[in-house]
């Protein structure tokens, strides 16, 4: 307890009132070799709702980060293993991995690559979302709270040719691979094709249509095979804003008939508008409909919607999500299929000056579980401070609050974090 008071004595003497996320990695170009030491408290490492057992974990990260890009070319990569260690529950002790690359080739004839990777394994019960950011906080649905080491893999390749200033024809390709040590949980792998075109008829307006092609292979449950059609019809309004009416049709079809993986389609109008207020400052919003048409059982139908605010200046970044309407949840630990689904996030950071920068995020979910007739509030925030005193030293406080309300109160939970971390970068 003397460790944990230490650390609160340092969260009282800073004030902290905000978040910020910095993970003290250069973002120069070129090669840094760098390393992470991080002790965190945790009051809830299961995520019970009685019984809660805390613990300690030390995290020791050392990683490689390399970026070099230029107009036409460009390679962004980060990769690092983490060391974990508890000093309560050893059994859980473990070897964590996280790895991002970004990188793009431009030809002279127009004929553009690209190509993104995640990697990341894991114990942590919240998974952040595969291919978002720390800043657009979001996680994938889950009902199960145990630690268990998961392994997921992304890769995202895209070739396309570009025959205007705006026009495009191309082809996405998405291997999602995911692999858990968990009983409860199974193993999945995703292959999705998207081919697309981009076609503006004049400076104002533009047709974009893009079909994909989903198959997933899962352990246990039935196998998959996905439909994904979408057409967008854009006007430009003004320089700055652009309104947009679009629809979208999904078809999933299982490999074997029973409760759980019912074959159905989803059709989703929805109008929408975006406004640019400046080169770093842009808001958009949308508001449609949806049919959720099961090959058995009753229609489901109602509104959704989806709205962003972004902006990213020399000083300020903030972003601010809201959707709702549905979700599909697929390739993740319960695949828990479609359900009716509201999500805010937002995330806040601001340099106080050029070493010293604070911030806030916080999000909230609220999602039924048509499968297992559950009902979720889901919500956390997070504060941070971040320090760099040295240039190549940087020192991180986060302090974070999570809960979960659930409908089946054995799940309830709460659970309360301090991390300090240090990162020396070379």
């Amino acid at each position: 307890m003397r460790k944990l008071s230490g650390i609160i004595a340092v969260i009282t003497l800073l004030y902290l009132p905000a978040s910020a996320h910095a993970d003290g990695v250069s973002t120069e170009p070129g090669l840094h070799p760098y390393i992470s030491v991080q002790e965190e408290y945790n009051d809830n490492i299961y995520l019970t709702s009685a019984n809660k057992r805390d613990d300690f974990i030390t995290s020791v990260s050392p990683g490689l980060k390399y970026m070099n890009s230029d107009a036409v070319s460009g390679v962004d990569l980060d990769f690092n293993l983490g060391f974990v260690s508890y000093a309560k529950e050893s059994q859980n002790n473990y070897i964590s991995a996280n790895g991002s690359l970004i990188a793009k080739y431009l030809t002279k004839e127009h004929v553009n690559f690209y190509l993104t990777e995640t990697i990341n394994r894991s114990e942590n019960p919240r998974e952040q979302e595969p291919l978002t950011t720390a800043q657009q906080n979001m996680y994938v649905l889950s009902t199960q709270n145990n630690r268990a080491i998961y392994w997921r893999n992304v890769l995202a390749p895209t070739i396309e040719y570009q025959f205007g200033a705006e026009n495009r024809l191309g082809l996405n390709y998405r291997n999602n691979i995911y692999r858990t040590d968990s009983g409860v949980s199974e193993n999945s792998q995703e292959n999705y094709i998207n081919p697309f075109i981009d076609y503006w008829f004049d400076k104002r307006n533009g047709l974009h249509l893009d079909y994909g092609y989903d198959k997933g292979d899962f352990e246990t449950s039935p196998n998959m095979t996905g439909h994904i059609g979408t057409i967008r019809y854009t006007n430009r309004v003004t320089s700055n804003a652009a309104v947009f009416g679009e629809y979208i049709f999904t078809r999933r079809e299982f490999s074997a008939f029973n409760p759980p993986s019912t074959d159905y389609d989803i059709h989703a109008p929805a109008v929408g508008m975006t406004y640019t207020f400046s080169p770093t400052w842009n808001a958009s919003a949308q508001v449609g409909y949806f049919w959720y048409e099961p090959a058995t059982g009753s229609t489901l139908q109602g509104i959704t919607y989806k709205a962003s605010i972004v902006n990213r200046d020399v000083r300020t970044t903030y972003v601010v999500s809201l959707q709702g309407g549905y979700t599909e949840d697929y390739f993740t630990s319960e695949n828990l299929g479609f359900n009716r689904y509201h999500r805010l996030t937002g995330s806040i950071t601001h340099f106080l000056e050029k070493r010293t920068s604070i911030g806030f995020s916080g999000d909230i979910e609220r999602v039924n579980y048509l499968l297992q007739d559950r009902d979720d509030w889901i919500w956390g925030v997070v504060g941070t401070l971040s320090h760099t005193p040295l240039k190549w030293l940087t020192l991180t406080l986060e302090v974070s609050h999570t809960e979960q309300d659930s409908s089946i109160s054995i799940d309830d939970y709460t659970e309360n974090r301090v991390m300090i971390r240090i990162t020396a970068t070379y």
